[in-house]
């Protein structure tokens, strides 16, 4: 590339020629994301023309994509419109219908209205008037339109909190007596299909009607019972803060104007609020859901219920099923045991019989042979019946049977008699043996006799005072105690079964530690030791009669006593209930038995 030495001197450096190309595929997507932007239904290439410039007026397809059909008429109504609008209260007059979008008004694209504006402004900019010779009494209506244009055409937000606050927009919902089940679904219907426009998330979910399922019913009030709006209210603002003088003038306008949006948008809450609790309450399907839920959980109820009976029974014939075959058991136990015990009875009277055989066997030979003495009559024979009569009766039918067997092999009387002799020697050595272990028993036992000495008894006294009831291995502890204090301590240990049995044996004599009668006798007071048996029993008696809830009591306690004064008879009382109280804290009734006198019975008090 030649360079220029004058362009050098005069710039410094040399300068780049710029390359023109046609526009490629940055500027189609810029034009797609515009297109887009401008909520077209659809993207169409520009032609371009003879003179290879691209086309920008919008082809025959575009324009059938815009309802023109539902713009307003820009007639002669509409130009005595626009003479009546004030540019200085541009905020409360209506834009869409100042741009011709009255029909359409939140529904009207973004490319509508830039066409409707486009429109007005070719038509009605006070120019092209003056131009054609239209007279103008004044040009405030197009600031109007300008306005218009800049609030619902330029930015997406200001169109968003104009139609918050659309006076067109219906409000209203329907009172909640006026709702029944023939017109449920056509009085909320309209009015959801109204207020969903609010809605962050697109599409809403509709009303539907009876046949709409449950999934969907319940999708549908869970979405707006969770409501998400983008409705808000700063058109209504009533401070403009760019009027302010300076930034803390500006702050408080906003504080002021963030309060009152605040405020109307916790009321709209309200309203949507209110109108999803009354068609929740008023729903004949959410009526039919409960009523089926209701239904449902009532047959659940039944079935758990005959389950359980079910279950019961089931237990129940199990039971008798167990008791069956238990008492099938004991029956079956019951026979076998009374078959044993048949079979042991015949075995019994077998024996009973046979032992009856040998005996009258015995008996038979001894009357045949004379009894083995050789003589018809005498004492030998009275002696030689009783040896048999004795041999019978104590003898076994094995011994009887045997020696029956050996007699009828002799023949001799005295071989018999010898038989006789060698019995009676065997039974009298067994005689001597058996009195030698049972006298020898009784020396054990007499062995085993423990003896108990004074000191020890009062050992045993002492231990059971010092280790009352409750104490853990009570016994032992005093058999321990015992065994420990004594003065004989070569004598065999006392155990604790003894110390138990010597305890019971004490208690039962009324034996009485040395120590605690010295101690007690002087704690005794004279008054008290006055008392007779005979008092002490009639007082015993008339406090079993008189109540504590009678008013006389005392008064009629010493006259039942009869010796005694009201005043002696609650002392000896009073007495008698600190005495049981000493006992029963340091754990003893047998000190109990010293310290009351001689003459009083110490079982009524204990």
């Amino acid at each position: 590339m030649a360079v220029d030495p004058l362009a050098v001197a005069v710039y410094g450096f040399v300068q780049r020629e710029r390359v023109y190309e046609e526009a490629g595929i940055f500027w189609e997507a810029r034009v797609i994301r515009h297109r887009c932007t401008m909520e077209k239904r659809c993207v169409k290439e520009h032609a371009e023309n003879g003179n290879g410039q691209r086309d920008e007026s919008p082809s025959k397809e575009d324009e059938e994509v815009l309802r023109l059909e539902l713009m307003d008429a820009d007639n002669d109504k509409y130009w005595k419109f626009l003479m009546k609008l004030d540019s200085n209260n541009c905020k409360e007059q209506d834009h869409y219908k100042v741009l011709g979008l009255s029909k359409l008004r939140y529904d009207a694209t973004t490319a509508e209205i830039r066409h409707a504006y486009r429109q007005k402004v070719l038509k009605h900019h006070p120019d092209k008037k003056k131009a054609k010779g239209v007279p103008i009494p004044n040009e405030e209506y197009y600031v109007c339109i300008t306005k218009a244009f800049e609030q619902i055409g330029t930015n997406e937000q200001k169109r968003k909190a104009y139609d918050s606050v659309d006076e067109k927009f219906d409000d209203a919902i329907p009172n909640e007596k006026s709702l029944n089940k023939d017109n449920f679904f056509t009085l909320l219907h309209a009015v959801f299909e109204r207020n969903k426009r609010w809605s962050n998330t697109q599409p809403a979910p509709g009303l539907g009607d009876m046949k709409t399922p449950r999934e969907e019913v319940e999708f549908f009030y869970n979405f707006w019972f969770d409501w998400d709006s983008w409705r808000e209210f700063s058109y209504l603002d009533e401070e403009d803060k760019e009027k302010g003088e300076d930034r803390w003038e500006r702050r408080e306008m906003e504080k002021m104007n963030k309060a009152e949006r605040e405020r109307r948008r916790k009321d709209e809450m309200k309203r949507i609020r209110k109108l999803v609790e009354m068609a929740y309450a008023k729903d004949p399907r959410i009526v039919q859901f409960k009523k089926d839920d209701k239904d449902a959980k009532e047959r659940a109820k039944i079935e758990k219920q005959r389950a359980a009976r079910e279950k019961i029974e089931e237990e129940e014939r199990k039971k008798k099923e167990e008791e069956e075959r238990i008492r099938k058991v004991k029956e079956e136990e019951q026979r076998k045991a009374k078959e044993e015990k048949e079979a042991e009875k015949a075995k019994k009277n077998e024996l009973k019989k046979a032992l009856s055989e040998q005996r009258k066997r015995l008996r038979t030979m001894a009357e045949s042979n004379k009894y083995w003495t050789g003589i018809d009559v005498g004492d030998e024979v009275v002696k030689m019946m009783e040896r048999i009569e004795k041999i019978c009766f104590q003898s076994t039918i094995e011994d009887l049977t045997s020696l029956c067997n050996r007699i009828e092999n002799l023949k001799l009387d005295d071989e018999v008699n010898a038989v006789f002799e060698e019995l009676d020697g065997i039974k009298v050595v067994k005689k001597v043996k058996v009195e030698s272990k049972s006298e020898k028993e009784e020396k054990d036992k007499e062995n085993q006799k423990v003896t108990w000495s004074s000191d020890e008894n009062t050992l045993l006294i002492k231990a059971t005072n010092l280790y009352p009831a409750g104490t853990v291995d009570r016994w032992s502890v005093v058999a321990d105690y015992v065994n420990e204090h004594r003065k004989d301590k070569k004598g065999r240990p006392k155990k604790e079964k003894e110390v138990i049995q010597q305890a019971k044996l004490v208690q039962t004599l009324g034996m009485k530690a040395v120590e605690n009668i010295a101690e007690a006798a002087s704690t005794v007071p004279q008054a008290e030791a006055s008392w007779s048996a005979a008092e002490q029993r009639s007082l015993e008696q008339a406090l079993k009669q008189f109540p504590s809830s009678d008013p006389d009591r005392w008064d009629k306690i010493a006259e039942a006593v009869g010796t005694k004064s009201k005043k002696e008879a609650i002392t000896r009382y009073k007495y008698i209930i600190e005495l049981v109280k000493k006992n029963k804290a340091n754990g003893s009734a047998l000190v109990c038995s010293v310290v009351i006198p001689q003459s009083t019975p110490t079982t009524s008090i204990l």
